[in-house]
């Protein structure tokens, strides 16, 4: 009886023991494993992340680096001189003189004590160009300057041009010529045009 009871207790408590270890084996277990499931993905950015940083440094230190070019071009570019020619620098310090549109020349045809013979030839000369002169009819401008009253006509800038006129008014007017005085330039032919004799009137 003595060895009986001892069998029955040896059976017992090895069949708690095992019934112990098989209620731990899966609390052991999840435990190992859960951590396994969260770390993995973690364990993988994290590798990721060094392998993009880690490229991105052989990028910058590498052959292909855009920091050495731009280096060099702004270097070249830096120290590059250009040529200016001396026309171009050279500067111009004459200055156009600005000409008075009231100075010019007149064609005077008379010149005396007589106002009334002053006012006659100037009727005249009217006359006579309308009707022999084409291309330009000037003003007749009578005045008095001491000790004379006299005509001139024609406003001119030139003193070609004047002449060119003058030619044309001596047949008529002897004693025709050229002065220097004040036009008004409204009145001034324009460069193109012609002074010419109406053909009835060419001899």
């Amino acid at each position: 009886m003595k060895y009986l009871y001892t069998f029955i207790l040896t059976t017992f408590l090895i069949s708690c023991g095992t019934s112990s270890s098989y209620t731990s084996t899966p609390s052991t277990s999840d435990d190992t494993e859960q951590p396994s499931l969260t770390d993995e993905p973690v364990n993988d950015n994290n590798t990721s992340t060094t392998e993009e940083n880690s490229t991105t440094e052989n990028r910058a230190s590498g052959p292909f680096s855009l920091d050495n070019y731009r280096t060099k071009l702004s270097d070249r570019y830096a120290n590059r001189k250009n040529d200016i020619p001396e026309s171009f620098l050279a500067i111009d310090d004459e200055e156009e003189e600005e000409k008075d549109l009231f100075e010019g020349y007149r064609i005077q045809i008379f010149s005396g004590q007589s106002i009334n013979i002053a006012d006659s030839v100037a009727s005249q000369f009217r006359i006579w160009a309308d009707t022999t002169i084409a291309g330009y009819q000037p003003e007749t401008h009578v005045f008095f300057k001491p000790p004379f009253y006299r005509v001139h006509v024609g406003d001119f800038h030139t003193q070609e041009r004047a002449n060119s006129y003058a030619q044309l008014v001596k047949r008529r007017f002897k004693e025709a010529w050229v002065v220097y005085d004040r036009v008004n330039p409204w009145n001034v032919p324009a460069d193109t045009a012609r002074f010419t004799l109406i053909k009835n009137n060419r001899r």
